[in-house]
């Protein structure tokens, strides 16, 4: 290895160093997913699981008779396959995400809502006391509110899947949910339920909240975005991390919910978004949309130092350009673009030796 290493050098600054005077660094490669792989309105009298055509967010803590339903009683799980262009099975750190993006397409008029939806704009977290029975958060409405996905004890991040059975608080019984949101306990990697956070006395920091975009409350006939933007150094960057983990499994997940108060049959009241079911019957509507920044970062081993193991992986991933690299010592073809395509043209070739030389010097 250490010859080859030697040779590759040796031949980057023979023919290389006009490349490397001339060579910008790449800012990352943008990715986007606009359909999930699992969408589901978890909602104990969704009969349809998985293939309705919209899922609504909601709470349960403006009525006292409501005492078994989860604090969160209407929830949006979304998940993304990512494996189609984010190869997986890397270190944590070979993932260097600089932007999370999750984009919902709201409803716009129905037969009982003419105009729109008219639940008002809230960009500010609640504390969990003024939403207790009797309410008394003073703020117009409740915000918008993204989560982690956990799972347990039925369900793992594996075989959960849109159409798996609910589990949950009903009106019989009060149950944890399965998958549930949550946030981490302060700085540990413990993970804390926030489906029933009125309940359990506590305020949860939400990973991103909903901003929408272009709306006006009463008077939005048609179909509108609502933004969220995950805060990824949250919890000491665990945030980061749980998205690191989640694609180096392929799959990213996240929980929209909301607090909002409403009251049965309120079809315009609350926030209800298309699913992936339902984006395809409105010609102004997309399906749940996640959006990702994701920075080459030529390293192989995920230890944070670009050493003699990452530069040999970078020669042996070398193919020139316009020409696909070869798999390479345990790396796939996939893995070694994503790692080594600092340009992001598709190869891997001189051009992106320059900018590992000049980022990794």
């Amino acid at each position: 290895m250490t010859s080859n290493v030697s040779v590759f050098w040796r031949l980057l600054f023979i023919t290389g160093v006009a490349v490397v005077i001339a060579t910008g660094v790449a800012l990352g490669g943008e990715y986007s997913f606009d359909t999930p792989s699992d969408d589901r309105w978890q909602y104990p009298f969704n009969f349809n699981a998985g293939h309705r055509a919209t899922a609504s967010c909601f709470g349960s803590t403006s009525d006292p008779n409501y005492t078994t339903f989860n604090d969160r009683d209407g929830i949006f799980i979304v998940a993304w396959r990512t494996i189609a262009a984010v190869p997986p099975g890397l270190p944590l750190k070979s993932y260097d995400v600089r932007l999370v993006r999750v984009s919902l397409c709201h409803q716009g008029a129905t037969p009982d809502s003419p105009t729109g939806a008219t639940w008002p704009i809230d960009l500010t977290p609640d504390e969990w006391s003024t939403m207790a029975y009797p309410i008394s958060d003073v703020d117009p409405g409740q915000p918008l509110e993204l989560f982690g996905a956990g799972f347990g004890p039925i369900y793992t991040y594996t075989n959960w899947v849109e159409t798996s059975p609910y589990v949950g608080g009903d009106d019989i019984s009060l149950e944890p949910r399965d998958p549930y949101p949550f946030v981490f306990d302060g700085n540990t990697a413990n993970k804390k339920h926030v489906e029933d956070n009125v309940k359990d006395r506590f305020t949860p920091l939400p990973w991103a909240v909903g901003v929408p975009i272009g709306y006006t409350p009463g008077g939005q006939p048609a179909p509108f975005p609502v933004q969220f933007d995950i805060n990824l150094s949250l919890s000491a960057e665990r945030v980061l991390s749980y998205c690191q983990e989640q694609l180096a499994g392929g799959r990213l997940f996240v929980v929209v919910t909301s607090l909002r108060v409403t009251s049965m049959q309120a079809a315009s009241g609350f926030p209800t978004f298309f699913t992936k079911e339902g984006a395809p019957l409105n010609p102004a509507a997309f399906a749940p949309l996640l959006s990702m920044t994701i920075v080459p970062t030529g390293d192989v081993n995920g230890d944070g130092r670009r050493g003699a193991i990452d530069t040999a992986s970078l020669w042996g991933c070398l193919a020139g350009p316009e020409v696909a690299p070869p798999a390479f010592r345990g790396l796939t073809a996939a893995q070694c673009k994503f790692l080594f395509d600092f340009d992001e043209d598709g190869d891997v070739d001189l051009a992106d030796v320059a900018i590992y030389v000049r980022r990794f010097n």
